[in-house]
């Protein structure tokens, strides 16, 4: 799954814009700067997309696959199916913060567990470059720390956790967006009201569940085998904790690589119940894996990418543009990076993330540029009434005289200065 939010502003920054003051994103860079510099080595190809989705997870897999090692192979395969179905139930496919933050889980506790708190830190500090809300990990591991009257160790722990983002901070500043940075990395995130996803009753149970039996491994663990029961839980929790508050499982996915060593662990343990702990796992699984089947076509498309032949069509087409055109999309797709095209102007808000709009005046300045003669508009074909009809899509070039009646717009159809509004409203 490309998300366009994240995929757009990767592919122009790899194309010379720069993040926060040209490109107008709410959370840390490290997801967009990596993949802005595979698209600037490879292209924005479907093949690069899809490479970067998967390497996260199964780095992850990887390291589980390490973790369970001194188990029998039916009970390695048990845990392996666990991570698996979680993870794609969870969207653990997608060009997303936290699916390309899961291989930092199990070296954060490993860090843990064996005191090197400055290894730590510095994980969760790149960590919070991928996503700022893994600072609930933090919070947790210094909440522990203090709990257990280790003021020192929490103090080394945030410092060393801040580091990253600080240097990132004075690359930006050096760059000329430091102030940016900074408005939408930590006070945008509070100014603004987005959309939130409340948790459902059963997705909270499953969830929950998932967690069973590392707590069972935190009840009967002794010495070191429960201090890594402890740092598995509190990273687990943290990292899970990315949900809020938009409540999405796909926020949760770096959680997964620690209930899964969680459940390899309660494996191992022998006694009157021991059997109760391979049984629950399958039945999680199976239950689980049914669940997933049933939703998914599996067909090898990626989402928000190719999965439209008529939305292909419309790319086709702003392929075949010159190459000085400019393109202003009011579409959720990835317009941009597919046509391989850049925006009017020198800033890029995503049309329907419009709660961002008042921020530094951005919709407007993106609309003024777009205004410009010669700049293609793509739109669907009720919300831009005229124009080159591809499918459900228009296609439009601003005239070098706008026609009298350019900004007029009627409520059920929209004209070119008006049409990003329509477009947020398609979204909801």
């Amino acid at each position: 799954m490309a998300w366009p939010e994240v995929t757009t502003p990767a592919y122009l920054w790899s194309r010379g814009f720069l993040l926060y003051r040209d490109v107008k994103y709410l959370h840390t860079p490290g997801l967009i700067g990596l993949l802005a510099l595979c698209f600037r080595v490879f292209g924005p190809a479907t093949a690069v997309v899809r490479i970067f989705a998967l390497s996260g997870p199964l780095v992850a897999h990887a390291q589980v696959l390490v973790e369970t090692r001194a188990l029998s192979i039916p009970r390695r395969i048990l845990v392996s199916a666990f991570f698996l179905v979680c993870l794609f139930v969870s969207n653990g496919n997608a060009v997303w913060p936290s699916a390309l933050m899961a291989p930092l889980a199990l070296p954060l506790v490993r860090s843990l567990t064996r005191e090197r708190w400055r290894r730590a830190g510095l994980t969760i500090g790149i960590a919070i470059l991928l996503k700022q809300t893994a600072a609930y990990v933090l919070i947790a591991a210094a909440l522990v720390l203090l709990i257990r009257r280790r003021a020192r160790a929490s103090l080394e722990l945030s410092f060393f956790a801040a580091l990253p983002y600080a240097v990132v901070l004075g690359a930006f500043a050096l760059a000329g967006a430091g102030g940016e940075m900074l408005r939408w990395t930590l006070a945008v995130p509070f100014q603004v009201q987005e959309v939130t996803f409340g948790p459902s009753l059963f997705t909270v149970s499953m969830m929950a569940a998932g967690f069973v039996p590392l707590v069972i491994v935190l009840a009967r663990g002794k010495g070191a085998g429960q201090a890594e029961a402890l740092w598995l839980l509190v990273v687990a929790a943290g990292l899970t904790l990315l949900a809020y508050p938009n409540f999405l499982l796909m926020q949760t996915i770096a959680a997964i690589p620690c209930l899964a060593v969680g459940a390899a662990r309660a494996l191992t343990f022998r006694g009157r119940l021991s059997p109760a702990i391979p049984a629950f796992l399958l039945l999680y699984t199976v239950s689980r894996g049914i669940v997933l089947a049933a939703g998914e076509t599996f067909d090898g498309r990626v989402l928000f990418w190719n999965d439209d032949p008529d939305f292909n069509a419309v790319i086709e087409r702003l392929r075949r543009l010159p190459e000085t055109a400019r393109v202003h999309s009011e579409l959720w797709g990835n317009v941009l990076p597919r046509a391989e095209r850049l925006p009017p102007g020198r800033i890029w808000v995503h049309p329907w993330l419009r709660w961002y709009f008042p921020v530094e005046d951005c919709r407007a300045r993106v609309l003024a540029a777009a205004r410009a003669p010669g700049t293609v508009w793509v739109n669907y074909r009720d919300a831009l009434p005229r124009g080159e009809r591809v499918g459900p899509y228009a296609i439009w070039t601003v005239p070098p005289s706008p026609p009298p009646d350019a900004g007029a717009a009627r409520e059920s159809r929209v004209v070119p200065d008006s049409a990003a509004q329509n477009g947020s409203d398609q979204k909801e």
